[in-house]
């Protein structure tokens, strides 16, 4: 099983054309090609050639997944503008974003499923798993699409969140703003995974998942947001 966590990082022309003939499409894609194990790899999403790099660890459920988001502790300031969501940041080992425009890359490019995984202070662990995710492009302000739900969260952020654009503090929309994150956000939100992260207090601003703790805006430990195929079937499973 495993984890695909992606990482933007500047390529040499040279680096570019010695990877992007054979390169694979997302994480499943590497999956499916035999890639069983932790490692640095290039795919490049068919949507355009730019290459990107990845580092693939070997867990995860079900494998073949690709993770664009990733909290797990304060290391990595999510409160950032329009460009720096656009192009991703943070720490591949650690806390990041991946970047809209590989975001929309990626999940463009296929019928993508999204799930999201969530862990409170006392170690409980809940997930979200969506059929349909994918986002539009920069002049569509990454506007979301997002539905299908089941999973063992109730759901916070589909039944909401679906069809509203991307923002960020240097925006102008004052739910960004207060929020101090980039999200989808929707008069506010029922849902703020890149909100601040506050350990082990409620916060309206904090990473919220609504629904988890009766409404009272309690801020989770850890989230992570993946996405695969949505035809996807693991080869290692009977």
């Amino acid at each position: 099983l495993k984890w695909c966590h992606h990482l933007l990082t500047l390529m040499s022309f040279q680096t570019e054309v010695q990877h992007v003939r054979n390169c694979p499409l997302d994480c499943a894609s590497l999956y499916y090609n035999g890639v069983h194990r932790s490692g640095i790899f290039t795919v490049v999403p068919s949507i355009r050639s730019t290459p990107v790099e990845i580092k693939e660890p070997f867990f995860g459920p079900g494998g073949g997944w690709t993770m664009f988001q990733r909290r797990q502790d304060r290391k990595v300031n999510f409160n950032r503008k329009w460009t720096e969501y656009r192009d991703g940041f943070g720490d591949l080992r650690a806390e990041f974003w991946l970047g809209n425009d590989h975001i929309h890359d990626i999940s463009s490019q296929g019928e993508y499923s999204l799930r999201i995984d969530l862990e409170d202070w006392n170690g409980k662990h809940k997930h979200a798993l969506y059929q349909n995710f994918w986002i539009e492009n920069e002049d569509n302000l990454y506007r979301l699409h997002v539905s299908g739900f089941s999973g063992t969260a109730e759901d916070s952020f589909g039944w909401y969140h679906d069809k509203q654009s991307f923002s960020t503090p240097d925006t102008g929309d004052i739910c960004a703003e207060i929020s101090h994150g980039g999200w989808w956000y929707h008069q506010c939100f029922f849902a703020n995974l890149n909100g601040v992260y506050y350990k082990n207090l409620l916060g309206p601003d904090g990473i919220v998942w609504y629904s988890w703790k009766d409404s009272d805006y309690y801020s989770l430990k850890k989230v992570s947001m993946m996405i695969r195929p949505r035809t996807y079937r693991s080869r290692l499973s009977p």
